[in-house]
């Protein structure tokens, strides 16, 4: 049990000194915004709708063994992954609560973007759409 403690003590100091380290002189690309072509569309918005996107069950697995040794000692051995663990303390993903945004661009024709509530929008608001390959979002 001590050992334990010790382990969780020891992963606590990890964690929170590579959350306190400095990052701003990485100069590598890892935000995919950075440095890419983004297509900018205008329209006005048509109709604003609540959309709830249900969170998947979690189902629980891993694997439970026993083994023997040769020399007649026995064990219990087994890996649980940690979303099987969080339902087991009941930790529960959530639902997630967007909005669907219908837009008619300048040239006429209409487009459904999802994205999560960030900004209230409402029909007649002048948006600005924003697409990188198949995703988009709606700003003002």
């Amino acid at each position: 049990m001590k050992t334990i403690k010790q382990l969780i003590t020891v992963l606590a100091l990890i964690s929170l000194i590579t959350s306190c380290t400095n990052n701003t002189t990485n100069t590598t690309n890892n935000d995919k915004r950075i440095y890419t072509l983004q297509d900018v569309q205008s329209g006005s918005v048509i109709a604003v709708k609540k959309v709830v996107l249900k969170a998947e069950p979690i189902r629980p697995h891993g694997n439970i063994g026993v083994s023997l040794g040769s020399g007649g000692h026995a064990g219990f051995y087994g890996a649980v992954d940690i979303l099987t663990l969080g339902s087991l303390f009941g930790i529960k993903k959530k639902d997630k609560v967007m909005q669907e945004i219908i837009i008619r661009r300048s040239n006429g024709t209409l487009v459904a973007v999802t994205q999560p509530y960030s900004t209230s929008f409402k029909r007649g608001d002048r948006v600005r759409i924003i697409k990188r390959g198949n995703e988009a979002r709606v700003i003002r």
